[in-house]
């Protein structure tokens, strides 16, 4: 099999993961540069609703105005709270719980890293509103004796999570580094699969024609 041969093969495989995969993986970290900007609809997929007129908003600690510690080493303010790299999310400091919402309505799971002041829920619940499971997780900043992000999990084996709401018992409270399998859903940070055709036919040709020029 020549080099040109494996190459097609190569780009053929990830084309039809892109195409099949389920779970995701959100990072936040394409929303570094536009701290306390709305999440919204950023997420093809999901729905990061607005909870009590406040939005699920990014947070940037580079921006100095966190009192936040990421695990690539940076320390902001008082480094109270935990984060994964430079962004994570939350819902300001007014607003309370925080819902998203899988508009296909068929999550099977949900995850989600917090850092939290007091206990932290994350509750699932199907299109009728009925809760299906709910994840509850201790107080894990700093002076509470955190040592980095603890994680929740929700799951349903009818395939029918329709959101999530997550929360505290104060308003105190960080998200990062979420995943699940609900349908559809796409990470900003990762190019479309129509995007990665483009490359792979791009590399292809470019091969193609350095093999014709020898």
């Amino acid at each position: 099999m020549n080099k040109l041969t494996r190459i097609a093969l190569t780009l053929a495989m990830a084309f039809m993961l892109c195409g099949t995969a389920n779970a995701w993986y959100l990072d936040f970290e394409w929303g570094l540069g536009h701290d306390y900007e709305p999440v919204a609809s950023g997420v093809p997929g999901l729905q990061f609703t607005t909870t009590g007129d406040y939005d699920w908003v990014y947070a940037d600690i580079t921006t100095g105005l966190y009192n936040a510690t990421s695990d690539n080493g940076d320390v902001y303010g008082t480094g109270n709270y935990f984060m994964s790299g430079n962004v994570c999310t939350w819902l300001g400091p007014n607003a309370n719980v925080g819902r998203i919402d899988f508009l296909n309505q068929d999550g099977s799971w949900f995850t989600t890293g917090y850092c939290s002041l007091s206990d932290f829920f994350l509750e699932a619940y199907d299109k009728f509103d009925n809760q299906i499971d709910v994840s509850v997780g201790a107080p894990n900043t700093q002076d509470m004796g955190g040592t980095g992000l603890n994680y929740l999990t929700v799951s349903s084996a009818d395939n029918n999570i329709a959101y999530v709401l997550l929360h505290d018992t104060g308003n105190y409270w960080i998200a990062d580094n979420m995943s699940g399998d609900a349908s559809d859903v796409e990470d900003p940070s990762i190019p479309e699969p129509a995007t990665l055709l483009l490359l792979g036919a791009g590399l292809l040709g470019g091969g193609i024609l350095r093999k014709r020029a020898k």
